[in-house]
């Protein structure tokens, strides 16, 4: 097996591990909603009964609905928190070289699409963890690109690329694809409540 296959093999098993860790949330997330919902019509079937034998009747039914909705959305939020907390375990325990490989393809994806935007690639300023710095000023060098690589605090992984004037950024970090992949799943998700 060459070195390229392994390669091939171990991006390829990370990637299946990663679906079925999403998987494994979702399926949760589904669940926890399932019993808030449960939860929540047994309150208001509850609040039903009690408030038909008592006065102000609108107001109980009212009250019902707002907690059901505060229990929901307690859920929601467990939900959206425990993915998140669940990505970011999986993301920081990465190898070294998967790791590389990840930002070495965030990279190669962000240029791409200055390119493809019309913009020129050189002196690109490009973003980066304090632990990901020389990893991808070795990558640059290995892509031939000209660029300024800078630390950023803020950034837990991948890459922010920039325009030389600033321009336009392409956002390729961890937390904004973590951002973009969990509206995508919630919405999906939580679009069975409706």
């Amino acid at each position: 097996m060459s070195l390229e296959d392994l390669r091939k093999a171990v991006i390829e098993k990370a990637l299946l591990e990663a679906e079925e860790i999403v998987r494994g949330a979702q399926r949760r997330a589904e669940s926890t909603v399932r019993e808030a919902e449960e939860k929540k019509r047994a309150i208001i079937e509850e609040e039903r009964r009690r408030v038909l034998s008592e006065l102000g009747l609108e107001a109980k039914l009212a009250e019902a609905r707002r907690e059901a909705r505060l229990i929901i959305a307690r859920a929601k939020h467990e939900i959206v928190e425990e993915l998140k907390r669940r990505t970011r375990e999986l993301l920081e325990s990465m190898s070294a070289e998967r790791r590389r490989e990840s930002l070495r393809r965030l990279l190669r994806e962000s240029l791409e699409e200055l390119r493809n935007c019309g913009f020129e690639t050189t002196g690109v300023v490009i973003y980066v963890s304090p632990r990901d710095r020389s990893v991808v000023e070795e990558l640059v060098e290995e892509m031939g690109v000209t660029a300024t690589v800078v630390e950023d605090e803020k950034i837990t992984g991948g890459v922010l690329v920039a325009t030389p004037g600033a321009e336009v950024y392409v956002d390729n970090t961890y937390d904004t694809r973590l951002e973009r992949a969990l509206r995508s799943v919630l919405s999906e998700i939580f679009r069975a409540e409706q």
